[in-house]
């Protein structure tokens, strides 16, 4: 048996955002709590849903503090500003960060005790309060997903949850608020939303339908991210990344992750560093390592996006083929650097390592690396 897990509401293309305030009104809610980063407060992003809110007389209380990495710290103060402010339901406006935050926080208003009390999948006994999701990147797909991370950051982890009650009762895809985008997020989000793809694709959680899922997603992807990134304010190339991301995050909400993920959620944990750019450094990496079992899948992307280049070329050729244009995607767009030059200790690789076998998305990869495999190629990305 297979199944289909996504909200039950999504709504897409300009000006979507302005229904925010009438869907709320449609179902009783009366106050949101707003979380978001301080950013996109002051680039007036959230501006428009705030605007939908005032227009249906729905008040709220905007909670803009959340990191790059939302903490548990972040989820804690939430928590208390959606008490006290007697907050009815939540709107997460962002990318993936405050998207997470968001779920964490109806999570524990309606559940109660410590965060770590609902690591892991469906640990959690009460329905969160409404959770309206607005993307602000497109890649991460949180705004359609029951998984949410939270960073430890005393322990320098991430803490891992999947979760039905978290998952949103609707998200919204508004190009107009992706813009503005800056080039180097545009960048970074588009090669996470082609890490969920490529890795999905091959996932051992895998079924037809999500490789259909997958497979054009990736289509997306090589035809527009380098395109938007040039002409970041064209709305159709936008629209086109928000269909990227939705098909990725689709899959991968209901095929599995793999092991550039696990790698990059110990960066993400240790270092603090972007969720997207670290699977952009690690992609090919682990592909290579991948290809021992995944170049049949790797192939038929392959002769799918490239059917006249690849027409001649073997399964090995075709698989190194998508290899080859995954690296010359991220060198074009900025995303190709190295570890070291982001920070990262060499000396802290085997813990690195160690940390990524105990991530939760490694059972999906096509092969189970050892630490010494893992830790090799934690050193090519280096």
């Amino acid at each position: 048996m297979y199944e289909l897990i996504m909200p039950p509401i999504n709504r897409f293309g300009e000006n979507c955002v302005s229904t925010i305030g009438l869907l709320a009104a449609e179902i009783k809610l009366k106050k949101a709590l707003v979380v978001t980063d301080h950013n996109l407060v002051k680039l007036g992003i959230i501006n428009s849903v705030l605007k939908s809110l005032e227009t249906e007389s729905i008040t709220y209380s905007i909670f803009d503090e959340v990191k790059p990495n939302p903490t548990k710290e972040n989820v804690l103060k939430g928590i208390e500003v959606y008490q006290n402010d007697k907050c009815d339901f939540i709107i997460g406006i962002g990318g993936g960060s405050s998207n997470d935050c968001a779920k964490a926080i109806g999570m524990m208003v309606s559940n109660g005790g410590i965060l770590e009390d609902y690591i892991g999948f469906n640990k959690s006994k009460n329905e969160s309060p409404k959770l309206f999701m607005v993307n602000t990147t497109a890649g991460t797909a949180s705004e359609i997903s029951r998984s949410f991370l939270i960073s430890d950051e005393a322990k320098q982890e991430k803490l891992i949850f999947k979760d039905i009650h978290t998952l949103p009762y609707a998200s919204f895809n508004d190009p107009n608020l992706m813009v503005n985008l800056p080039q180097a997020i545009t960048a970074s989000t588009g090669m996470d939303a082609l890490t969920h793809a490529i890795e999905s694709y091959i996932s051992t959680g895998k079924y037809p339908l999500t490789q259909k899922m997958s497979l054009a997603s990736t289509e997306f992807i090589f035809t527009s991210l380098e395109e938007v990134i040039k002409d970041p304010q064209n709305i159709m190339l936008r629209e086109q990344m928000i269909y990227a991301q939705t098909l990725a995050g689709m899959s991968f909400c209901n095929s599995g992750l793999g092991l550039v993920h696990c790698m990059a959620h110990q960066l993400g944990g240790v270092y603090n560093l972007p969720h997207g750019l670290c699977n952009a450094i690690l992609l090919p990496f682990v592909m290579e390592f991948n290809q021992q079992v995944a170049k049949s899948g790797f192939s038929e992307i392959a002769h799918k996006l490239w059917p006249f280049e690849t027409e001649e070329m073997s399964i090995d050729e075709a698989s190194s083929y998508l290899i080859q244009k995954v690296n010359e995607l991220s060198e074009k767009i900025g995303t190709k650097v190295s570890l070291k030059g982001l920070g990262v200790k060499e000396e802290d690789i085997p813990l690195l390592a160690d940390k990524t076998l105990l991530d939760g998305n490694l059972p999906r990869n096509p092969i189970q690396p050892t630490k010494q495999e893992v830790e090799e190629l934690f050193r090519e990305a280096y």
